[in-house]
């Protein structure tokens, strides 16, 4: 049924996309009308519709009901979604080791591992100006 469904929506948008290829403009239409080129009302005017202006109206209902119709079809099928973060957790807690006596889970901080190469860390705060004595003399 999926199937038929989705054949059918892209035979009715090949349709929808000639019948508005095929239709003649309407006078100029928004640009026309607003910069005084034509007697029409700014959006054009309506007069008697012909077979492809119907057509179109019937291709682009029939547009919107398969869409909907095949949005509302698939999203019943999609099985249960996992997210990659949940599945990620599952299996930190699963091998995390358990918590001690008396605490609450998820109340330890993890350890921060040491520099590299026994390199210390630079103290944080202003940096004490060095001065020397005029002349290239020590103190």
């Amino acid at each position: 049924m999926y199937v038929f469904l989705l054949v059918l929506h892209l035979f009715i948008c090949l349709g929808l996309v000639g019948a508005v290829l095929i239709q003649s403009g309407k006078g100029g239409g928004l640009a026309g009308g607003a910069f005084g080129g034509s007697a029409q009302t700014v959006f054009g005017g309506k007069g008697a519709t012909d077979f492809i202006t119907n057509a179109t109206m019937v291709l682009g209902a029939a547009f919107f009901v398969s869409s909907l119709v095949l949005a509302l079809m698939s999203s019943g099928q999609s099985r249960p979604g996992r997210s990659l973060i949940q599945g990620e957790a599952r299996r930190a807690a699963a091998t995390a080791p358990p918590p001690a006596a008396g605490q609450k889970p998820g109340s330890q901080l993890p350890a921060i591992p040491a520099p590299q190469g026994g390199a210390t860390p630079a103290p944080s705060g202003p940096a004490k100006p060095t001065t020397t004595k005029p002349g290239g003399g020590g103190p």
